[in-house]
């Protein structure tokens, strides 16, 4: 399943709040806020206990892979 594009009109306090806890944890607003809800709806019982964000879906890091062919 991919990642869904959308937007929402928020508090710009919010929207501050969300980008300082997301560099609290070293993360991007979008994962910190994939995150977060993905917490909330397994607390809440919408989503199932083992439920995972989607990883990385953008083919995953070609440098390194380069890297460690390179050094083979």
């Amino acid at each position: 399943m991919p990642r869904k594009r959308i937007t929402y009109a928020i508090d710009e306090r919010i929207s501050d709040l969300i980008a300082q806890l997301a560099r609290q944890e070293g993360i991007s607003r979008n994962r910190y806020l994939e995150k977060h809800f993905a917490q909330v709806g397994i607390r809440l019982g919408v989503l199932p206990s083992n439920f995972e964000p989607l990883g990385e879906t953008r083919g995953g890091d070609r440098k390194s892979a380069e890297a460690k062919e390179q050094a083979e």
